[in-house]
């Protein structure tokens, strides 16, 4: 029975590597980083169970004390602490909804995944258990390679052949997770000999012409990192050897060699290739991709990242000792976001992440969860070189390799397990096997009877609220799918099932009384008032539900004010809570100019164009070239006839922010045409 879990567990342990970076559903509201970490949290609720099943049968507690054990205990702990202080318990519990990583329930996770690894896995397992890594990350890029070619580019909505991002769902994170994989072909490539070399090197290869496929600044830059800590390292090391430096050259110029004609051959982020320099195009490639610049390494990346920092900061100021709580970023940022923010590309988007890991700590877990972090990075370091074999070599270049990638963004669900897992890996293939019990008695008593069939139970439910979970997600993508084509019924039906399950969760009351909303406008519009006023008041009740549950979340608020708007021809009295939750919006997020416009326009539909005004003027101030605000301001100027100044703001619109503006241009001129 012991050699069974044994086997189970190191099963396990293979089927984490291989399959965790590959998995992707379109069931659910996130294809990737969601389904990922259900499967995390599946897998290590399975590991965990064989181990401690193993302890049961073995009579004796299997634990291998590694260095890591009080650093890993210490970030725990600062990370439940932050979580008990939190903004919003339940986000920091399991991470920022949409993006999941990175909450106390994924960290717990990755702990007892090192833990179980360092206690179960030998070396002889961890280098097969290696090799199933590597054969993902080639599925992975031969995937990402075909993407550059068109084989998906109908399927996304981001321009998918200009950057790849294959199964990873963003180049970043699929350019920082290979990047910290190819020193361990080089350490194979170094290690192995006849055909093995020659296999180890097109992995080599096939990873880097996918790593340039995904135009990522941070990953090339991590790739530099890794290649600078284990190219002198292993010179150094081969110095000591008859043979030694001859063979480490000539295998360190042919690696390199290769890099450089892919480089020559595809380009960078920073250079053209040589086919476009021989035609005398030789531009900078122009990078595309839907979504915030810092995320996407858009335009303007640098002058928003320093301005997001500039407001992570200012949340650690306020908030020293444990930050705003685990994963809160999303909602602390809005009260501290720099008003520069408004006067970039970038500005109405939402910036759940500071972009730099270490920023996003010290925002959100405060000084001591960020120390406890630098200290969990310091020990994994000491872990991983505690032998200088080559492939701890490698893994240290990777490890180094994930540091400098997360400065310039923040850990994903494969990136967080390299993260965890590499000090684990290192420790594993330094060390003997672990002490495990050999002889079992196959015989139970009726305590250890007891014992397993508690455990039974415990994991029974543990998975049981993994499923609800992911299936209470499926069911929520499902309405927000028939919300956006206007099926509010079907959707209704489909959300009322989520909350269910789960109760809990914020956005899927918010998404449901969406779906309300939509009925009730649609029984107004059909004149059956009774029932439009019914169906209003059960969308004013769920969304409230969802504002209570998360009462620091701006984007709740903004979609309760899109909500009373909709509902005002009901009761016209909607307008005034309208304005009431965006002066709540306004308190938690005061430079966030659309907010003022807004307010400004909700002023409007109640007939104070004074009021209006005021607001109008202060969207106007926060953002100078906000074409929307001048435009409404304009117009209400004109209105209440102060025709001079509204064509100075019309003309402000096409001299400053677009000259090209045609409903700008139509107005003027119907104006123009008034005046005397």
């Amino acid at each position: 029975m012991g050699q069974v879990l044994e086997r189970a567990i190191f099963l396990l342990v293979r089927i984490l590597l291989f399959f965790i970076p590959i998995i992707l559903l379109p069931y659910t509201s996130e294809l990737f980083e969601f389904n990922k970490i259900v499967a995390v949290y599946i897998l290590t609720s399975l590991i965990v169970a064989a181990w401690l099943a193993k302890m049961l049968l073995a009579k004796k507690i299997i634990f291998r004390r590694t260095i890591l054990d009080i650093p890993l205990l210490l970030f725990l702990f600062s990370q439940l602490v932050s979580t008990i202080f939190s903004f919003d318990a339940r986000t920091s519990f399991l991470g920022y909804y949409s993006r999941f990583n990175g909450g106390l329930a994924s960290s717990i996770s990755c702990s007892l995944l090192y833990w179980a690894w360092v206690s179960n896995i030998d070396a002889k397992k961890t280098l097969s258990a290696l090799r199933f890594l590597l054969v993902s990350a080639f599925l992975v890029s031969v995937y990402g390679i075909l993407e550059h070619f068109g084989i998906d580019k109908d399927i996304w909505v981001q321009d998918v052949a200009q950057r790849v991002f294959s199964t990873l769902g963003q180049p970043n994170w699929l350019a920082a997770w290979l990047v910290a994989l190819i020193p361990l072909t080089w350490a194979f490539i170094l290690k192995e000999k006849g055909k093995k070399v020659w296999f180890f090197l097109a992995l080599s290869v096939i990873f880097f012409l996918t790593l340039l496929f995904t135009k990522s600044r941070s990953g090339l830059i991590g790739f530099a990192a890794a290649s600078l800590a284990f190219w002198p390292f292993v010179y150094w090391g081969s110095r000591k050897k008859s043979q030694g430096v001859k063979g480490f050259v000539k295998k360190f110029v042919g690696i390199n060699s290769l890099f450089l004609i892919l480089v020559v051959t595809i380009g960078t982020p920073w250079s053209p290739n040589i086919f476009k320099i021989v035609r005398g195009q030789a531009t900078l490639p122009q990078l595309s991709f839907q979504g915030p610049a810092l995320e996407v390494g858009g335009t303007d990346s640098g002058k928003i990242r320093k301005i997001v920092w500039r407001g992570a900061i200012e949340i650690w100021k306020h908030y020293p000792l444990f930050g705003t709580g685990v994963e809160t970023f999303a909602y602390s940022y809005y009260n501290y976001r720099p008003i520069e923010h408004n006067l970039v590309s970038e500005w109405d988007f939402l910036y759940n992440k500071a972009h730099n890991e270490y920023l996003n700590f010290l925002a959100t877990t405060g000084t001591f969860g960020t120390a406890t972090y630098l200290i969990l990075i310091g020990f994994s370091v000491a872990a991983i070189l505690a032998k200088k074999k080559i492939l701890n070599i490698a893994l240290l270049s990777g490890y180094i390799s994930l540091l400098v990638t997360n400065f310039f963004g923040f850990s994903v669900v494969p990136t967080a397990l390299e993260f965890f897992l590499f000090p684990a890996i290192a420790i594993a293939i330094s060390s003997g096997k672990p002490d495990t019990e050999k002889s079992i008695t196959a015989r139970l008593n009726t305590s250890q009877k007891a014992g397993l069939l508690v455990l039974l139970g415990i994991s029974g439910y543990l998975l049981i609220s993994i499923f609800r979970y992911w299936y209470a997600d499926t069911l929520f993508a499902q309405g927000k799918t028939l919300n956006d084509k206007g099926g509010y019924v079907n959707a209704r039906q489909a959300l009322v099932k989520a909350v269910k399950l789960s109760p809990h969760e914020s956005i899927f009351w918010d998404e449901l009384s969406q779906s309300t909303t939509g009925i009730a406008v649609a029984l107004s519009e059909a004149k059956e008032d009774t029932k439009a006023g019914e169906f209003a008041l059960e969308a004013i009740k769920e969304s409230s539900k969802g504002v209570s549950l998360s009462p620091k979340n701006v984007n709740l608020k903004r979609n309760a004010t899109t909500m009373y708007i909709k509902l005002s021809p009901i009761e016209p009295g909607y307008l005034q809570d309208a304005i009431a939750i965006i002066n709540e919006s306004l308190a938690l997020a005061p430079t966030d100019a659309k907010l003022v416009y807004n307010l400004g326009l909700t002023y409007l539909r109640t007939g104070e164009e004074e009021e209006a005004l005021l607001q109008f003027e202060k969207a106007i101030a926060m953002k100078p070239n906000y074409r929307d605000a001048r435009l409404a301001y304009a117009l209400t100027l004109a209105d209440k006839g102060q025709k001079q100044k509204a064509i100075e703001e019309f003309g402000y619109i096409l001299t400053r922010i677009d000259p090209n503006d045609s409903i700008v241009q139509a107005e003027l001129e119907k104006l123009t045409k008034k005046s005397p």
